[in-house]
């Protein structure tokens, strides 16, 4: 029987902190891996920012690691990433769990917004203000941490990382038919629940959505979030 992989992509401002829990106690009968996409929590990064550079790079990380056929977990932008992967390689994936994903036709965000997310870069309390507001029902406990991977994020993902989500989009054709689970917070804000039934419309798939939680559910609410992720794991066919 070949193990089962499960990896977990981080979203925007974000490292492979927000997974500790997934990773410390991984799901039964699962190894859960967790990267740092490049230029995130002070990791290096050169050259272009796009899904599809992210998409390429986790697919070299996977490949150093020997790692076939994994489940990808994507929050956010790391939501695009792994659908970005998935479309390039369906047949290299077993599955996918979309966690308040960037819709499928891109996310744009107002110009109007982009001098905001400059303005993180220089001011930490607003820096925290931001990630606050994705937990409205209460900040994970290793929460100053995620500020501190956040001010470290490489200086031209603020605005970088906005404008690759608005130039992106994938084909929902080349999903059909692969294993999704699609979930959402109901306060979230940014990937509303609408965005995120529209998603699991186009997939094929029925749409979970955590009530009293926002954009971070799955570290806001992580029994919960771990409980309908395991269901979804448990119920993927064996893999030989």
């Amino acid at each position: 029987m070949t193990e089962r992989v499960l990896v977990c992509v981080h979203g925007n401002f974000a490292s492979a902190v927000w997974w500790w829990e997934l990773l410390s106690g991984p799901p039964r009968g699962w190894r859960v891996l967790a990267p740092t996409l490049p230029g995130f929590g002070g990791t290096y990064h050169h050259g272009e920012v796009s899904i599809s550079a992210y998409a390429e790079w986790l697919a070299g990380w996977l490949n150093e690691r020997g790692v076939t056929r994994p489940v990808l977990l994507g929050h956010s932008l790391g939501g695009a990433v792994a659908l970005e992967l998935a479309a390039q390689e369906p047949g290299g994936v077993a599955g996918l769990v979309l966690a308040a994903s960037a819709p499928l036709a891109g996310l744009v965000t107002p110009e109007e917004n982009y001098p905001v997310l400059e303005l993180l870069r220089t001011q930490r309390p607003v820096l925290e203000a931001s990630l606050a507001a994705l937990f409205p029902s209460g900040r994970p406990e290793n929460f100053a941490q995620y500020v501190e991977d956040a001010a470290r994020m490489h200086p031209g993902h603020y605005s970088g990382n906005a404008r690759a989500l608005a130039a992106w989009q994938v084909d929902p054709a080349a999903l059909w038919g692969m294993p999704t689970l699609v979930m959402g917070g109901a306060l979230d804000v940014l990937i509303t629940p609408d965005m995120v039934r529209a998603t699991a419309g186009a997939l094929g798939t029925t749409v979970v959505l955590l009530e009293g939680a926002g954009h971070g559910f799955p570290q806001e609410r992580p029994a919960l979030f771990r409980e309908h992720l395991e269901t979804f794991l448990g119920a993927l066919p064996p893999q030989i």
